[in-house]
């Protein structure tokens, strides 16, 4: 099974496909500053969940982007109340946008849709409007290990926020998940993955969507819960 069916089906019951609450989320309303008359990108856009809600509340223009057409589907499903929300289902790769065009640009567990963190907030930067919101969400180290020389490691808080701020954008909040909060979402998609395979027992990738499943369960237990976290950055571009 390919990467894109796998999670179409790890996040079936998932609304809000990164490991923070609902209640987190609604601070980037103010963080941001949402209003009517703005220009968002939601890049990695999954659902949508957060960008689909601005809408429902406000006149606003937004783009969503995300790789898997499953995920895409969902989010077209409901037009919003007020705003008018764009979706595309592509790879980032080759995708352009006008330098200084939007009022937030985020990017919310998909920094690997553009690069490695710092391409993605270079990226970023440029396309936000001066004085605009990028709003970056990735895994975070929460304790140094100790690792083979040469492993690469996730950065930790400190370290994103320096990126961020030597790319042009000064980082004035952060969200953090909870161990609780990841714990609930890696266990929706271990649930998820296991209720498919019970309604499924004679798909020929049955075996597959188990073995990963397993596999990233484990991923999780071991590495995640003691090493790490998810925070959400929110930075405004300079100028």
């Amino acid at each position: 099974m390919d990467d894109l069916n796998y999670w179409a089906i790890a996040d079936r019951d998932i609304e809000i496909q990164n490991p923070v609450t609902d209640r987190k989320l609604r601070l980037l309303d103010d963080y941001c500053d949402i209003r009517d008359g703005l220009s968002i990108l939601d890049i990695g856009c999954g659902k949508a969940w957060l960008l689909r809600q601005w809408a429902d509340r406000h006149v606003l223009q937004g783009v969503g982007i995300d790789i898997n057409p499953r995920f895409i589907e969902v989010a077209r499903r409901k037009p919003p109340a007020k705003g008018q929300l764009t979706f595309h289902s592509r790879a980032m790769e080759g995708f352009t946008v006008t330098p200084a065009s939007y009022d937030v640009v985020m990017c919310l567990g998909a920094t690997q849709a553009i690069g490695d963190i710092p391409a993605a907030v270079d990226w970023m930067v440029a396309a936000a409007k001066p004085g605009g919101s990028v709003v970056l969400g990735c895994v975070t180290l929460k304790h140094q290990p100790e690792v083979p020389k040469g492993e690469v490691l996730p950065l930790d808080v400190t370290q994103v926020i320096g990126v961020i701020e030597r790319h042009g954008a000064e980082v004035s909040a952060t969200i953090s998940a909870s161990e609780a909060d990841y714990e609930r979402f890696e266990s929706h998609r271990r649930h998820s993955t296991l209720a498919w395979a019970r309604e499924n027992p004679t798909h020929p990738d049955h075996a597959d969507v188990l073995t990963r499943s397993r596999a990233n369960w484990m991923l999780y237990l071991n590495t995640i819960r003691p090493l790490l976290g998810w925070t959400v950055f929110v930075g405004r571009k300079l100028g």
